[in-house]
């Protein structure tokens, strides 16, 4: 029971998902009326406190509750009982009554100057189901409503009367909505229609009057804070509409006798008697729904600071004071104060002050040493232990050896608290994309859950993504090759995880049967700008990773949705929730044709009846003064003309795989969701948000109303079911059909929407080459840039443009550039040959620019790679894994560097020779290392010169 009133008062986050597993409203609310015995019983704990801290208006509410009670519980509502109650009112008292099965209560008041000629009003309890479920705005009640006064008090206990309210106690007159369960004969209702009690009701009453000085009452609003949880069940669960009533009739009491004051006195009297059904429950109820609990109380009494300046009266602000400390008092014994840790790290400290004092130190050199001991002291240091913290790892974390495992970077966070550019922020991201993801995303020790987790790395990714590419990338100024491959092989990365994440759980096995279909994946690896073998590693893994994904049985997210082997049909057609959807959704529309049909048939017989009665007559109208005066004849076949029906179209495809994909769209997994926003917005790159002139589903009507109830994804969600063209329902609302010439069937339309997700709008793939490529800016070299783009065999092309070979150039030169990338395995040879023979100027910028995109771009693969012995290793940078050639390579580069030291004219020659010795150190054997680090540390020697 306890938990049950939690329910109604808090609104937790789990509410059952049926009325029958709530004890108030269970059984058809026989016992709903427990909650005013609560109220009765704080009200008798409030006369239990000092008098002086107590408000007159308080023995009317004792009053008012007590009768209440006694009536509201439905073993006691006879018409003796009523009849009793009514004619025994005393002046100034209040008398409400909540019909359940009515949606609707009464109030009765006896005003002290007129007995005789009581007030009565009544209002709407609940909305339905539709309003408050289809609907992000919250709906308001205004009060009080019109009230109205009776001619003679004895009309409220006349035998009739009481037999009437009788009735509306226990049979529903009319439901606002009711439809029959597939294939079972129960009927689910949705609240009952209120408007016999709110309408029929008051006027039954003989020489009833509205009562003028109503108008005059302080005005309030409630909003309609009602939550629905409906699962399978006959009735869902709903809010207490008797604790909806409780509440406005203490208000409207309370703004009655104290004005503006009332307001604050509600609130605050409302947190009183929340705060006194926690302090009795607070030992029985689980820690996370007290905390929820608690936090609203204390929300509430936040709010209510804002409005003490309101109050006047002396007795109102001693209570409110008195109340105050009342509710802080109950919190603080409900929950434990924030510095409770303040006495164990007080022990703590204790404790090992005492340890230290007894401790003595044996060798006074392991604290303590001079100076000229400190090299010999750090030598004996083991530097293996260091760690290396990322930003937002708080140093007294260091002894756990391993990364916070919550952390995840931001740029903000790296911009403004560490003050970075942009660039080292990028790298800081990217290195943690690539040495923590899996850990991070995989860790069982992360407080988020699987939703919050997949949300944050979604967050992630679109601010590296945004940023990176604002960065990497500029639609008509210069890039950043190798910034940009970072990007890429960071979004792989994101990806490949993510993908890996759900393939293993078993609710989503089927993905690994799926292809992940990112346009030119596999054939833009080898335009990656790779500095060093890590990442060379990391190209390698991905594209085995993606090219295994990329012919796989079944088709990709983003690819057609509505076909039998996509995944959301498969997946739709296997969840229980989300059949049940379509059933209702299908249920609703079929209802909806019912009525539509109906309604075309009341508007043909309307039109006929119309046209009928002007048969036979002729047309009378005159001309007065220069205007038309139209006949009868004429103005009812205008009026017979005007008559429309809008059509009918229903919100789901009848093909059984595109209703399956439009309800997972709608229903998807949230996983799944982030995961398909992620590959999206990476296709779209470098605009990762493409404009589309599609048509949304849930903004287009009847769609919208019928489907958004069904849709549980966030608002923001990049991708979205869409359509290409509009629907038949928005088409023709300025021109429905006919009533006097079309058949009922040409009102009725079957889903006219295709069903499609949003597009996708890749960028094309040798624009995004030419992004990976540095573009040559020389007039001498200019004309080449289309041999740098591409290892293929280009030579007769260079040799057909001979002709614009610039003066400055030797023709052997010319062709010597255009035929240096062609073939990706003589790129290296045709390095050692420059070097050899000197056929190309290495002093010259643009030379050195092609020498270094050869060596550091990834390259084309063009052999299995079980078929490679270092698998890791391009085709293009294979001869590195060659000694012999290393050695041969060492000796030009040797010789080379000798003449930069005797004869130094260009800094930019000795810039080329340390780059490319660092490149073979990336990828060479370990046989080789020392030879190559001896030449790097000569190019050192040089440089410092």
């Amino acid at each position: 029971m306890d938990e049950s009133i939690i329910n109604h008062l808090f609104l937790p986050h789990y509410l059952p998902s049926s009325a029958d597993d709530d004890f108030l409203i269970k059984f058809n609310h026989q016992d709903e009326y427990i909650m005013l015995q609560y109220m009765k019983e704080y009200l008798n704990d409030i006369e239990l406190r000092n008098d002086a801290n107590k408000l007159s208006i308080f023995r009317v509410f004792n009053d008012c509750i007590e009768q209440w009670s006694f009536l509201q519980n439905p073993r006691n509502f006879s018409e003796s009982n009523i009849q009793a109650i009514t004619e025994q009112l005393p002046p100034g008292s209040f008398l409400p009554l909540y019909f359940h099965a009515q949606n609707a209560t009464i109030l009765i008041e006896i005003e002290e100057n007129n007995i005789d000629q009581p007030l009565v009003s009544s209002w709407q309890v609940l909305l339905p189901t539709s309003d408050i479920t289809s609907s992000l705005i919250p709906h308001v009640a205004f009060f009080p409503v019109t009230t109205y006064r009776l001619n003679n008090r004895s009309q409220l206990s006349s035998k009739v009367h009481c037999e009437l309210l009788m009735d509306f106690m226990q049979n529903t007159i009319e439901y606002s909505k009711s439809y029959q369960t597939s294939r079972q004969k129960n009927q689910i209702h949705d609240v009952p229609e209120s408007h016999y009690v709110c309408q029929w009701w008051i006027q039954q009453f003989q020489g009833i009057q509205i009562e003028n000085s109503s108008n005059m009452s302080i005005q309030f609003k409630k909003k309609h804070r009602d939550h629905i949880r409906w699962n399978k069940a006959m009735v869902p669960f709903r809010r207490s509409g008797l604790w909806l009533t409780i509440k406005v009739v203490l208000q409207i009491i309370l703004t009655k006798r104290l004005g503006h004051a009332g307001i604050l006195v509600y609130k605050l009297l409302i947190t009183d008697f929340l705060t006194y059904v926690i302090y009795k429950t607070y030992t029985t109820i689980y820690t996370d729904l007290l905390v929820h609990c608690t936090r609203k109380i204390v929300r509430r009494l936040n709010k209510i600071e804002n409005l003490l300046s309101s109050i006047i009266s002396n007795d109102e602000k001693q209570w409110i004071q008195y109340t105050k400390q009342e509710i802080q008092m109950k919190i603080n014994q409900i929950m434990p104060k924030s510095d409770w840790q303040k006495s164990i790290q007080i022990n703590e400290e204790t404790n090992q002050k005492l340890s230290m004092t007894n401790f003595k130190f044996i060798k006074r050199n392991i604290y303590q040493h001079l100076c000229e001991n400190l090299k010999a002291y750090l030598n004996h240091q083991n530097f293996g232990q260091t760690i290396t913290l990322l930003p937002g790892i708080k140093k007294y974390e260091v002894h756990s050896n391993v990364i916070q495992d919550d952390y995840i970077p931001s740029i903000k966070e790296l911009t403004e608290k560490f003050n970075y550019t942009i660039e080292i922020a990028l790298t800081r991201m990217e290195i943690w994309v690539e040495s923590y993801l899996n850990q991070w995303i995989n860790s069982s020790k992360i407080c988020l859950s699987e939703r919050n987790r997949l949300e944050t790395l979604l967050n992630f990714f679109e601010e590296y993504q945004n940023v990176a590419l604002n960065h990497y990338w500029s639609e008509n100024g210069p890039t950043d090759p190798m910034g940009y491959s970072r990007f890429i092989l960071t979004s792989l990365t994101i990806i490949q995880s993510i993908h890996q994440k759900l393939c293993n759980d078993s609710r989503f096995e089927r993905l690994k049967l799926h292809s992940i279909d990112i346009p030119n994946l596999m054939n833009l690896f080898e335009f990656l700008v790779v500095p060093n073998r890590e990442n060379m590693i990391r190209v390698r893994n991905l594209k085995n990773y993606f090219s295994k994904f990329s012919h796989q049985k079944y088709p990709d997210l983003l690819s057609t949705i509505n076909c039998v082997d996509s995944f959301g049909v498969y997946y739709a057609s296997q969840s229980p929730a989300m059949n049940e959807s379509i059933q209702k959704i299908r249920a609703q529309a079929e209802s909806d044709k019912q009525k539509k049909i109906q309604e075309v048939k009341d508007a043909k017989e309307r039109y006929t009846r119309l046209m009928n009665s002007i048969n036979g007559r002729s047309c009378t109208c005159s001309y007065r003064y220069g205007s038309r005066q139209t006949c009868n004849t004429c103005s009812i076949r205008e009026q017979a003309n005007s008559i429309q029906v809008k059509i009918f179209e229903c919100p789901l495809p009848s093909n059984r795989e595109s209703a399956l994909a439009v309800i997972f769209e709608l229903q998807m997994p949230i996983e799944i969701r982030y995961y398909r926003d992620i590959i999206w917005q990476f296709v779209n790159r470098p605009k990762p948000h493409p404009k589309h002139n599609m048509h949304e589903w849930l903004s287009i009507l009847p769609h919208k109303n019928k489907l958004t109830p069904f849709f549980i994804g966030p608002n923001n969600c990049k991708v979205k079911l869409v359509s290409s063209n509009n629907s038949e329902t928005q088409i023709r609302d300025s021109c429905p059909p006919s009533i006097a010439t079309d058949s009922i069937e040409n009102f009725l339309y079957e889903n006219s929407l295709t069903v499609q997700i949003t597009p996708t709008n890749p960028i094309r793939f040798d624009e995004e080459c030419r992004i990976l490529t540095p573009q040559l800016d020389h007039p001498d070299y200019k004309s080449l840039q289309f041999t740098i783009n591409t290892t293929k065999f280009v030579q007769n092309s260079v040799i057909a443009k001979l002709s614009e070979c610039p003066g400055r150039l030797k023709p052997i030169q010319f062709i010597e550039y255009g035929s240096f990338r062609s073939g990706h395995r003589l790129q290296w040879w045709n390095l050692l040959a420059i070097f050899e023979m000197d056929s190309l100027p290495i002093s010259e910028e643009s030379v050195v620019i092609l020498i270094m995109h050869s060596i550091l771009q990834y390259g084309p693969q063009t052999m299995s790679v079980n078929s490679l012995c270092n698998s890791w290793c391009s085709e293009a940078h294979e001869q590195i894994l060659e000694d012999h050639f290393i050695d041969e390579l060492i000796i030009r580069l040797d010789r080379r560097l000798d003449d930069c030291e005797l004869n130094w004219q260009n800094e930019l020659v000795l810039v080329a020779i340390t780059m490319i010795t660092m490149r073979m150190l990336a990828i060479c054997n370990s046989t080789r290392q020392d030879k190559i680090v001896d030449l790097a540390m000569k190019c050192r020697r040089i440089g410092e010169k």
